[in-house]
């Protein structure tokens, strides 16, 4: 293990000064952007192909439901592996994916059985990804900089939501969504890059882990998939902090995370707006985000996850039902911006608890585990929205999912479920 760059006193964002972290940061930012391209790019042709909301909903049942399937595997994955190497393989492997996209698109592929199998395959790589991305995180820096280095994380994130569904829309509108998907594959090159840029000797790999001093996972036998699944769960059941996280984030999963793949439908069917304004509204709650982060990162970072939690759990809510409200469109931009930011809030003080309460051996399943309360939940809950929203119309369906995280968020706080968070 290396000390890494020295650390600036003081400094604001001390994790950027090491070399590892700032590669694999910069390398997220551009590829994410690619990612959200994508996004916006097969759920726009979804749309146009069925001219249905349902279908929607299903084009994101394709998307996520492998993520909930490969949650055993990711978690081993994650842990019994070196991450670089892991995360290498699933960036490849997804911008061969986009380009098959684009050319399926090129070629006249309008049938929606061969969009679904290209969102499937997606959803089964990115499952593979998600928590070894997490978990490289806290290779990149060492413990005591590691909430700065989450929140940064989130932040590059949210930011490739602003500018992502934007250049998509722009895209779309001007030369189609086949180029967008080539672009997206494209952009998976600064990641790609980044990764075999990182120094190994400067990461911060405890002994025990993938690729640390010991290597080969640390483990003295071969462990089973289902093993580990199994010890996993027990973990996080005897951790009461992790528990209320996990919980917390599948409910705002499950209510607020399928009304991203409803914009479509909103600029569609209630604002009726052009592909590029369509684009726009997709990046609202990045630039929400990004316009937050100072605030998360500086004076919110030195509350109590607790307070934090409260704060983002209710204000989600509240935004969601601004959103459905929204007469026009500029008030609803204004509404999904609001709503990246408390997204924000809430997913880097959920993810730094985790972080912050998972011992190092275990911490990719547990991170396999938290991220199935982030995504496991959402082919369901985007069945359901598209479904509800096909029946009764955007407005009350989003307004209903409004009301739901509030009230949930008001009673995790009366019965003092987020005091947990505060742990370490």
């Amino acid at each position: 293990m290396s000390a890494g760059s020295p650390i600036v006193p003081g400094r604001r964002y001390p994790a950027l000064a090491y070399r590892n972290y700032r590669l694999f940061w910069i390398g997220g930012v551009l590829t994410n952007n690619g990612r959200w391209t994508q996004y916006v790019a097969t759920y726009w042709i979804v749309y146009q192909v069925t001219e249905s909301a349902a279908w929607v909903g299903v084009a994101a049942f394709s998307s996520f439901i492998p993520m909930l399937l490969t949650n055993p595997v990711a978690g081993h994955v994650s842990d019994r592996f070196d991450r670089r190497k892991v995360l290498l393989c699933t960036n490849s492997v997804c911008s061969l994916l986009a380009a098959l996209m684009a050319a399926t698109w090129g070629v006249g592929g309008r049938s929606i059985g061969i969009w679904m199998g290209l969102l499937l395959a997606g959803g089964f790589v990115y499952g593979i990804q998600l928590p070894a991305w997490q978990s490289f995180v806290a290779e990149c820096v060492p413990r005591e900089h590691l909430r700065n280095a989450i929140t940064l994380n989130s932040t590059q994130f949210n930011a490739a939501r602003t500018f992502g569904p934007a250049l998509g829309g722009v895209l779309i509108g001007t030369v189609g969504p086949g180029w967008a998907l080539f672009v997206a594959a494209a952009c998976y090159g600064p990641v790609l890059t980044a990764l075999f840029l990182i120094r190994a000797g400067e990461l911060f790999r405890p002994e025990g882990v993938a690729g640390g001093p010991v290597g080969g996972g640390g483990a003295d036998h071969s462990p089973s998939i289902l093993g580990d699944y199994r010890e996993s769960i027990r973990y996080v059941l005897a951790s009461p902090g992790i528990r209320v996280a996990i919980g917390t984030t599948a409910l705002v999963s499950t209510m607020g995370q399928p009304v991203v793949q409803q914009i479509v439908v909103f600029a569609e069917e209630v604002f009726e707006v052009s592909p590029f304004w369509f684009g726009m509204l997709g990046s609202a709650q990045g630039l929400g985000a990004l316009l937050a982060a100072p605030l998360v990162i500086g004076e919110m970072g030195r509350m109590r996850r607790s307070r934090i939690q409260l704060l983002a759990t209710c204000g989600y809510g509240v935004a969601l039902v601004l959103f459905a409200a929204a007469p026009v469109f500029w008030m609803g931009f204004m509404g999904l911006g609001l709503i990246g930011c408390m997204h924000l809030a809430s997913a880097s003080n959920l993810n730094s608890t985790v972080q912050l309460q998972v011992d190092d051996a275990i911490r990719g399943r547990v991170m396999a585990l938290y991220l199935m309360g982030v995504l496991g939940v959402s082919p369901f809950a985007n069945l359901a929205m598209g479904a509800a929203i096909a029946l009764f119309g955007p407005r009350p369906v989003v307004a209903f999912a409004g009301l739901v995280v509030l009230i949930g968020g008001v009673s995790l706080h009366l019965t003092g479920r987020f005091r947990f968070l505060d742990a370490v």
